[in-house]
């Protein structure tokens, strides 16, 4: 079963990634679980209106380099969509 985990970024955005139901908290206890058996995929969504509601966005790499760069840096301080991942799943709350 699937749950998504979100993060609230710096910029009031909302970013979330599809992860494996209760595999976030196990990971956060032990990090030797690969990254991999908690997330569903490494893509990051927001959605149309930053919040909870709205459509789901997957944006392109460019969409990210052009359009949602700043956002990025701002929220996580890196572009590097994997570590984006890891701080959302580290630092996110999971919702069913």
């Amino acid at each position: 079963m699937a749950s998504k985990i979100t993060y609230r970024g710096d910029d009031n955005q909302e970013y979330f990634v599809i992860a494996n139901k209760g595999m976030s908290s196990r990971w956060r206890k032990d990090k030797t679980i690969p990254l991999v058996d908690v997330v569903q995929s490494f893509d990051v969504m927001t959605t149309s209106t930053g919040s909870e509601t709205g459509e789901y966005i997957r944006p392109s790499k460019g969409a990210l380099q052009y359009v949602f760069f700043f956002n990025f840096l701002s929220a996580f301080h890196t572009n590097d969509v994997d570590k984006v991942v890891e701080q959302i799943v580290e630092n996110g709350e999971e919702k069913n």
